[in-house]
């Protein structure tokens, strides 16, 4: 089982911001509130509130996705990772030392073959497996292929079901269920556990 569980709130509209930003969590997603007018921004305000931004770069109104987007994120914009579907993106954020998340989608077995044939090369520090009920299942076979953190997201909008994914073993959710991110509402590991 996981160490310490990481709940990381997925910022989707400016309303739910300064939760995110008032909540115990150490990192925060942009998940679609940024654009390159706001970014700069909306990364020091985490800052400001001592968390990390992680940004989607597929989804900053404006960014490209060659190499020099992924400097201007990092050094004009100060973000402190980057999270994405593409394994060469992801590749090139990290050489540029970003951190990383990779965002596998598991769809089929072709989706999951894919996966296995491109972690070697995107080398990312986080995958995070969607959707949730799918990477309950994929969980030990990630493992096997994969020694860094690993994070489910994608439908987690009950207590319920964060409480049995930590249990299970993962390092940690993504989810933008606000009820999720306040201190009451923290998935507790079970007590035979």
């Amino acid at each position: 089982m996981a160490e310490a569980f990481i709940l990381i709130p997925s910022v989707r509209d400016m309303k739910t911001l300064d939760c995110a930003l008032q909540s115990r969590h150490r990192e925060i997603l942009l998940s679609t509130v940024s654009h390159i007018g706001n970014l700069a921004e909306l990364t020091s305000l985490c800052h400001k509130h001592g968390k990390e931004a992680i940004v989607n770069h597929e989804l900053i109104g404006g960014l490209g996705n060659d190499t020099v987007a992924f400097e201007m994120l990092k050094k004009a914009y100060k973000v402190d990772a980057v999270i994405g579907a593409n394994p060469y993106h992801i590749s090139r954020a990290k050489a540029i030392g970003l951190k990383t998340i990779w965002k596998v989608p598991l769809l089929d077995s072709l989706s999951l073959e894919m996966a296995f044939r491109s972690i070697e090369v995107t080398k990312p520090d986080a995958v995070e497996l969607r959707p949730a009920i799918c990477a309950y299942d994929f969980l030990d076979v990630f493992r096997k292929a994969f020694s860094g953190k690993i994070f489910a997201s994608g439908f987690i909008d009950r207590k319920e079901f964060a409480d049995r994914l930590r249990r299970r073993g993962f390092d940690g959710i993504m989810t933008s269920t606000r009820a999720l991110w306040e201190p009451g509402d923290r998935p507790r590991a079970s007590a035979g556990k």
